[in-house]
This record gives C-alpha cells, sequence and structure tokens, in this order.
C-alpha cells in the first residue's frame, strides 16, 4: 500500500477525482497549445509543449482538486470489513511474529478512513466458559484486541452465528473487553431491546445509523429475547419492529427449516406506534446471512436487501459467505452481499481475495463508493493480510465487476482500486 502513495500522482487519477475531470483538463491543455499556434499563425516548425509539460500541468491541477476533497469538513469515509476471527492461522502468525504481524499490512488503508466497522466473529474471552456442542468453537483473547487499536476500530458488529460460542457469559466478558478499549458494538445485548438497539453518531455533517443482525445460528438460545444473545433476522418478524425507522411493506410470513440449522423466531414484541415519526439519519445494516462459499446472493436475499433499501436504509453490509459476492446498487443505495473475509485464520481450499469498502459520504447523500481489494487466499500463505497490488488487484476487482455486472451494477477499475459512483446514473 505504501507503494501506491510514492506512485506519481497522475497514476491515481480517478481514484479521487471523477474521471470527466480528468479528461476535461487534458482537453484544455491540448486546447490552449492549439489555440496559441493558430494566434500566432506558426505552424510545424515552432515546437509544441512537451509531453512532460502537460503531465504536470494535470497533476498541478488535479492534486489542487484532490486536496480540495481531502479537506472537505463535510466528506464522511466510513470504512467497513468483513468478518474477523483470532483462531487457527492467525493465532500461528501471532505465536511466530507478533500479536500485530496480522494486521499491518490494513493500517495505511484504515488511517485513510474517518470511521472504521467489521464484524467481530468471535467472543473474547479470558477462558471457554460454555460449550455448546458447535463444530467451530472460536475464541478470542483481550490482547487480540491490540490489533482493532492499532487499526482504529471504532464499532464492531456482533449480530453473527459465532458470538454467542461461550454462552451468556462469553458475551458479557466480550463486551467488557470492548467497552473497555473504548470500541462499540451493536447485533447482541442482554435482551432483546439492547441486541436491537443501534449505534448512532453524527461527525462532518452525516448523522449514522446503523444496526446489525443475523439469520444464521444454531438454535433458538442464541437470539436475544428475554435472556441475552444476538438480534435475529427475519424481516416478517423485525420489520414491524422497526417500522417507525424502516417502514418496510412485508407480509407477516412464519418459516422454519429443519436440518443442522434451525431458524426460530423469538418472542414476539409490542409493535411501535404508527403515530411514531421516522428517526432521520444514513442508516447502515450489517447483515450475517447467504452460503457460505457461494459467489452469488440468493433470490431471497435480494428481495429482502430491496425491501430494506426501498424504505430508509442506506446501505447494507452481508457476510458469512467467508468470499467475496458481487455488489448490487438499488437506486441511490448499495448492497454488499459479502465483502468475504477481514482477517480470518481460515485455510478453505475455497478462499478467494476479499474486499474492504469505504463509503465516502456527504451532508447524508452516499457520492460513490472506493473498494479495496485484500489477500485472502491463505490455503498455503502466512496469515499476514495486505492490500493487493499491481495485476493481481486489477485482476480480482475484474473478477468482482462481472459478478456485479451481472446484478445490474457497474464497478469502475481505476489503478488498484474500484469505484461506484453513485452520482451517476448506473
Amino acid at each position: 500500500m505504501e507503494n501506491f502513495f510514492r506512485k506519481p500522482f497522475l497514476g491515481r487519477v480517478g481514484s479521487e477525482i471523477p474521471f470527466f475531470i480528468f479528461g476535461f483538463l487534458l482537453c484544455f491543455c491540448l486546447g490552449c497549445s492549439r489555440t496559441e499556434q493558430v494566434k500566432t499563425g506558426t505552424t510545424s516548425s515552432e515546437p509544441t509543449p512537451p509531453a512532460s509539460g502537460i503531465a504536470e500541468q494535470l497533476r498541478e491541477s488535479l492534486g489542487k482538486l484532490l486536496q480540495q476533497e481531502e479537506e472537505d469538513p463535510e466528506l464522511l469515509k466510513v470504512l467497513v470489513g468483513g468478518d474477523v476471527m483470532f483462531n487457527w492461522g492467525i493465532r500461528d502468525t501471532i505465536r511466530a511474529k507478533g500479536e500485530l504481524a496480522p494486521v499491518r499490512g490494513l493500517k495505511s488503508v484504515f488511517d485513510e478512513a474517518d470511521l472504521r466497522m467489521l464484524n467481530l466473529e468471535t467472543p473474547v474471552v479470558s477462558e471457554k466458559s460454555w460449550d455448546v456442542g458447535k463444530a467451530y468453537v472460536f475464541q478470542a483473547k483481550d490482547t487480540d484486541l491490540d490489533s482493532f487499536s492499532y487499526l482504529g476500530v471504532d464499532l464492531v458488529f456482533l449480530g453473527n452465528n459465532h458470538a454467542m460460542d461461550h454462552g451468556a457469559e462469553g458475551l458479557a466478558e466480550t463486551e467488557k473487553f470492548l467497552k473497555a478499549r473504548g470500541i462499540s458494538y451493536i447485533g447482541a445485548g442482554k435482551n432483546y431491546a439492547e441486541a436491537l438497539g443501534p449505534w448512532s453518531l453524527e461527525k462532518k455533517g452525516t448523522k449514522l445509523i446503523v444496526y446489525s443482525a443475523t439469520n444464521v445460528a444454531e438454535g433458538k438460545q442464541q437470539y436475544a429475547g428475554e435472556k441475552p444473545g444476538v438480534l435475529f433476522f427475519e424481516p416478517e418478524f423485525l420489520a414491524p419492529k422497526l417500522r417507525s425507522l424502516i417502514p418496510i411493506p412485508i407480509k407477516p410470513k412464519r418459516t422454519f427449516k429443519k436440518g443442522k440449522r434451525i431458524r426460530n423466531l423469538p418472542p414476539k414484541a409490542p409493535v411501535p406506534s404508527a403515530s411514531q415519526s421516522p428517526v432521520r439519519g444514513f442508516k447502515i445494516v450489517s447483515l450475517h446471512w447467504g452460503v457460505e462459499y457461494s459467489p452469488i446472493p440468493t433470490k431471497e436475499q435480494r428481495d429482502q436487501a430491496k425491501a430494506l433499501l426501498g424504505n430508509g436504509i442506506q446501505v447494507i453490509v452481508g457476510h458469512h459467505p467467508h468470499i467475496p459476492q458481487g455488489i448490487e446498487r438499488v437506486g441511490k443505495g448499495i448492497v454488499f452481499y459479502s465483502l468475504g473475509n477481514l482477517i480470518f485464520g481460515s485455510r478453505n481450499s475455497y478462499l478467494n481475495h476479499n474486499l474492504i469498502a469505504v463509503l465516502h459520504i456527504k451532508k447524508g447523500n452516499l457520492l460513490r463508493v472506493e473498494l479495496i481489494p485484500i489477500f485472502g487466499k491463505f490455503q498455503t500463505a502466512i496469515h499476514q493480510v495486505r492490500t493487493l497490488e499491481g495485476e493481481e488487484a486489477r485482476s480480482f476487482l475484474r473478477e468482482i465487476a462481472v459478478l456485479s455486472e451481472d446484478l445490474g451494477t457497474k464497478i469502475r477499475i481505476d489503478g488498484e482500486r474500484g469505484w461506484i459512483d453513485l452520482e451517476t446514473a448506473n
């Protein structure tokens, strides 16, 4: 990532400045040169300005424009990342190279953002306190949160199928360790009301309201109700609870699936009064959903996403598949069905590279999405997460662009970053 910032500025055109500005400046510089020749009546006997001079003019002009955006007091950059746990390969790297070794390659990317959010898919406990009989039970240590402090993580999503791996005691200890570090959390709590409660913050002229929920869990005992648990996501049930915030027109329906994963609805809670007015703000929902190791979201997910984005939600941040999926633009909103993993110790043969997304928001409006590809093929590599560079980055971004185009969304690839411009037609 450091090499990216050492490149000449011209190499970064478009990563922060819309491409049409670059084209305009190029035409302007060339046009001025041509006009000057006509006015003086010269022919080819007088040399034209060297290309290096034109390039220098472009760098200077674009540099000023970029500086204006970076200094914009109302431009808010919100970074969102995928799944995080510290077992297996991550633990091996920590033991061999130190606590921060797995994440040092992400530092510069996280420093570019104003706020940073990710999915914490593991309890943080001092010792194993509860056995749920699961095939995979994750456990992080308090010292593992050093990496969050190092990266400046502001908020973690607990609405997932591993937050309750060590029961209510493990959840309480996780909350204690996060609070001690000044890291906020959502999507789980001592009861349903606490798990439902959003994280809200006003910064740079934008009020953010963020929720976290899951529809993947091993049983109803993990869902918050009168007892501690995670926030259960089933649109026909959750929609009435959020109606004062997100009026989703979905007919009531209860579905149960038999098999390894059982989806049980928690006890019904009172429906908010219709007189309650919607809460204004830029709303983000983190959803733990989908099919593991599938690059394609289900039709059910797409229908649910469109219902949410059509009724008050601006961004959906998805995870659980452990590989990235296509991105879908719905009006002025965005659905990341899955960003894949962020810091995850697996060596599964299906692993792919992953994505970090940065939301560029101004006055509550999503202007553009920046896509940063990160290394994720850890089948044999040591678990040290880094940004992808060169052709490796471009090739992976083209793969994501194809998946997204199948969902009707265009991604512009500029160097080692992908972009979705919300100010233009899709």
